[in-house]
């Protein structure tokens, strides 16, 4: 019996990423080939079933994935994707699509200018709350109706008056919704959660990424962050998930060199002292917004880099093993890199 790896993402899933519209099936495409719209010009429904998407749906039916990132995508790292029978295959296969998964990734408003992100604090282009509510009104008649919403990719939900208003005022109709909100938890507060406590009757995720319990390395990292009020949240928020208002607290950890070797005690800290479900170790990724160089330091995963073997001693430790941690890349390292001004360096001398 034939099997492949079925990606519901290319069927299900839409992720707005940015505040001009542009769309795609997936963030973790080669950048070139995912867009397959714009929200400021063409209807949601038109482009999820337009001649190009379709071309990359293909991509998955051949079982080719060519257009897909592999250090981006955990499922082709950890070898996780669904296996289904050819026919199956066909059962689901249906003559148009619309997205059931949204991820509203278009906010760029945050509280924090952490280095891998972005290079400082993001000050909205004049035409920003229209650009808002442009998007906010394409997507209305699909987010009451869906089975998974998360916000937001590249802002905070709680830092942005925008986001909040979608999330005040989200009526989803739709009884399972299941929710994700990802924010780095300053504005996480008792306060913000009095505009939202209605979406704990749906199933309501947070995932917070604080990235280390030490406040050196912490204040380090997140710029722009306030340990002193993110300590107090990681308190609200622990409780908000044993009163069952929050169907699960994730703590995510994104390695770098200023934190690998915390990863042991952030595993324990987060089980022992807070009510977190799980951790999720994240590997740096490039998202185009660091100088190669700050880049290849911050990528202990790199054969290259001073610290790799040391970065995969640590990995060895009991504690990542734990069944609630997960591990974002798997077992997978990056390619080796030398040093940028290395290359640089070679490629003069060689002139020479």
């Amino acid at each position: 019996m034939i099997h492949m790896k079925y990606c519901r993402r290319f069927y299900d899933y839409l992720y707005i990423d940015n505040n001009m519209g542009d769309i795609c099936l997936c963030p973790w495409m080669e950048p070139a080939k995912a867009y397959i719209g714009n929200l400021m010009e063409s209807d949601i429904f038109d482009a999820y079933n337009s001649d190009y998407s379709n071309k990359l749906r293909e991509t998955m039916e051949e079982q080719s994935f060519r257009y897909c990132r592999k250090e981006a995508c955990p499922h082709i790292q950890n070898d996780d994707l669904e296996s289904i029978t050819a026919d199956e295959y066909k059962r689901r296969k249906q003559a148009a699509y619309y997205p059931t998964e949204i991820n509203m990734a278009y906010d760029f408003v945050c509280n924090q200018s952490c280095e891998t992100c972005r290079t400082g604090v993001f000050v909205p282009p004049e035409n920003y709350p229209r650009q808002m509510d442009t998007i906010r009104g394409k997507l209305a008649p699909y987010l009451n109706k869906a089975r998974r919403v998360t916000a937001s990719g590249h802002g905070d939900p709680f830092a942005s008056k925008y986001m909040m208003e979608v999330l005040e005022n989200l009526r989803p109709t739709n009884p399972d919704l299941s929710i994700l909100l990802e924010t780095n938890g300053v504005f996480f507060d008792e306060a913000h959660w009095e505009r939202i406590k209605h979406l704990a009757e749906f199933k309501l995720e947070i995932v917070v990424t604080i990235n280390s319990f030490d406040k050196f390395t912490y204040e380090h990292i997140s710029r722009g962050g306030n340990y002193e009020k993110i300590m107090q949240n990681l308190d609200f928020m622990s409780r908000l998930r044993e009163s069952m208002k929050l169907t699960k607290l994730v703590n995510s950890f994104v390695i770098q060199d200023r934190n690998f070797r915390e990863i042991p005690s952030f595993i324990k800290t987060s089980f022992d002292n807070y009510a977190f479900d799980n951790v999720v170790l994240k590997p740096v990724y490039q998202w185009g917004t660091m100088d190669e160089r700050v880049y290849w330091f911050k990528d202990v995963l790199n054969p290259a880099h001073p610290y790799h073997q040391e970065y995969l001693e640590i990995l060895q430790d009991n504690t990542t093993k734990d069944p609630r941690v997960y591990n974002f890349g798997g077992d997978s390292i990056h390619e080796a890199r030398p040093y940028p001004c290395a290359e640089e360096h070679q490629r003069t001398s060689s002139k020479n």
